[in-house]
């Protein structure tokens, strides 16, 4: 339906950061969250995990939407973890789907105009953050799972700093034996650049969207 379609897609998708459209994405921004955190709490449920707590959490002034599945950590199975971790996604993506033929059906007017908006949120930025590995969202947590390797994340932060404090700052510094060694470095090299990439292309954006 997209690639039919792909030409009416990408010309809407220019002004989707303009200021006038900042209110519909915050109310998709909103529902698409209850959905995504939701769905991590029914299938936490669904495999007799306890859902503690859930709210809202301020990281650099932007409110960002969660719900306490730590008690999955405790499932037998990796592959009830992982569904777990990845209910989020799925959720959103199906609801991106049901958008898009919605989208694809009806006139210009604002309920295309929402169902776009939702469409770009549940999918391009669904894939690009909370399933990205480098990320310590939802695709991090699947990603370890997979690898059989816990704490890949602490670790490979750990490889990096070793890396500054040894080669960079000359101080003495000592990087431990371990399993996974090789794919932890490659994992905290990877994570580290991945910061650096996201962090410019948020001035970028910053920068064009308030000019300069």
């Amino acid at each position: 339906t997209l690639s039919q379609k792909f030409d009416s897609f990408s010309s809407q998708s220019n002004g989707i950061l303009a200021l006038d459209n900042w209110f519909w994405l915050g109310i998709s921004w909103v529902f698409l969250k209850i959905v995504h955190e939701s769905a991590h709490g029914l299938a936490c449920k669904r495999f007799g995990g306890t859902i503690r707590e859930a709210g809202v959490i301020l990281i650099l002034f932007a409110p960002l939407a969660y719900v306490d599945v730590t008690s999955s950590c405790r499932f037998r199975s990796r592959w009830q973890r992982i569904v777990t971790a990845g209910a989020g996604i799925y959720a959103e993506l199906f609801v991106a789907a049901i958008a898009l033929l919605i989208w694809a059906n009806i006139e210009a007017g604002l309920l295309k105009h929402v169902c776009h908006n939702v469409i770009t949120m549940a999918s391009i930025t669904t894939l690009v953050f909370n399933a990205n590995p480098l990320m310590r969202f939802d695709g991090y947590y699947i990603l370890s799972d997979v690898l059989g390797i816990p704490n890949l994340y602490t670790n490979g932060q750990a490889f990096v700093q070793h890396v500054g404090r040894k080669y960079l700052l000359g101080l003495p510094s000592a990087f431990p034996h371990q399993r996974h060694r090789l794919i932890t470095k490659a994992y905290g090299i990877a994570a580290f650049f991945w910061r650096i990439l996201v962090s410019a292309s948020l001035i970028l954006a910053a920068s064009t969207m308030f000019d300069g």
